[in-house]
């Protein structure tokens, strides 16, 4: 073998490893929700049935997913009827919305609207 390869490739490994070594750790929260997918700048998220009237936990996610700054369109959802979870979303899923976050640096507005099927204790729900 090359003497120059084994280096380079202990190297490559590292570095590879040093960067992405967040993604390998167990964390329960990162575990805990699944971007189902991506339609242009929406993404659509599915969270536990359990966490569906956490706001601070969607808040975490939100943290999480969005890029500060940047524009940014989240549909919440539950799964309780274990629907597959990919897009086009089951009408399972669909019927189980929790959170509609924007986010729009160009108007520079944030806004939550939580489904009214959540019965938080807020003005105005959809």
């Amino acid at each position: 073998m090359n003497p120059i390869r084994l280096p380079l490739a202990f190297l490559l490994c590292t570095c590879f490893l040093f960067t992405h070594s967040g993604n390998f750790a167990a964390d329960t929260f990162e575990n805990s929700f699944k971007v189902a997918g991506q339609m242009g700048l929406m993404k659509f998220v599915i969270i536990p049935a359990e966490k569906q009237s956490d706001v601070e936990f969607h808040r975490k996610i939100v943290k999480k997913i969005c890029i500060k700054g940047e524009t940014c369109f989240l549909n919440f959802f539950t799964n309780s009827e274990n629907a597959p979870e990919r897009l086009p979303l089951d009408d399972r899923i669909l019927a189980e919305p929790t959170l509609m976050y924007k986010y729009s640096p160009k108007h520079r507005n944030e806004i939550e609207d939580w489904s009214c099927r959540l019965k938080l204790p807020i003005k105005s729900c959809f």
